[in-house]
């Protein structure tokens, strides 16, 4: 193997484990944001917590919200983004419970209760998370965000057979939107990402990677690209 080729090896390693460390730190603001509720909540949120697994919303903040030239600046602001994204996702679904619970003949008020606070204070959190960005149009983005999805959420809820509706794509596109706000991305280089975003709901790996060969590759930096190539194959690992 020639050096050239061993050190592209080595970026994209590197790449990987970069976004590894990302998720990890992801992971923490999660738990930290639902560390002071008490049971029967606790139990609740750490359930949904657990079963939004893998953070695929994270993932794509964190690949789309890559400065080029990165910085740590925007390495912390892309961060606190992935870990918003993520805890509005966990305040949907918590939400939801309430949804399926209003819907049983015998409905629980306990459980009702507890669900509408338990959602409440996960979207408080969230967006605590987005706030921290110290950005006001990734707030505005995130906001309009919340408000999509949950339109979304009410239409499917009511008309099961809408298919129209792909929450995971409203929250990558999103998510992506808000990220390369943060990194200062091109605006050339914006439009071609978002495609390739809203494609990761429902593409496999490998036509996501010749997608990103084809035309993604052409509008980013090398760090950029590995980035990318990393996401995709932390996707495939889970």
């Amino acid at each position: 193997m020639s050096n050239r080729a061993i050190s592209d090896q080595d970026q994209r390693t590197s790449a990987y484990q970069d976004l590894l460390a990302e998720l990890n730190e992801v992971e923490d603001h999660l738990h930290t944001a639902i560390a002071n509720l008490f049971p029967p909540f606790s139990q609740m949120v750490a359930a949904q917590l657990r079963n939004s697994q893998p953070r695929r919303r994270a993932a794509i903040v964190l690949t789309a919200g890559v400065a080029a030239p990165d910085n740590e600046t925007v390495r912390s602001q892309r961060v606190f983004l992935g870990a918003a994204l993520e805890m509005l996702h966990l305040a949907i679904t918590v939400h939801m419970i309430l949804a399926d619970s209003e819907s049983s003949d015998t409905p629980n008020r306990s459980l009702l209760g507890s669900t509408v606070l338990a959602g409440d204070y996960c979207f408080s959190r969230s967006a605590s998370l987005a706030v921290r960005t110290g950005n006001s149009t990734v707030v505005e983005i995130f906001s309009d965000a919340l408000k999509r999805v949950s339109e979304g959420r009410l239409r499917h809820f009511f008309d099961p057979s809408d298919d129209s509706y792909n929450e995971d794509q409203e929250l990558f596109v999103a998510g992506a939107t808000a990220a390369m706000h943060l990194a200062h991305t091109p605006a050339h280089a914006r439009s071609e990402i978002l495609r390739f975003v809203a494609g990761f709901a429902h593409l496999e790996t490998s036509s996501l990677a010749r997608v990103l060969t084809s035309s993604l590759a052409n509008v980013l930096d090398a760090y950029q690209n590995d980035r990318w190539l990393a996401l995709l194959s932390w996707q495939d690992d889970e």
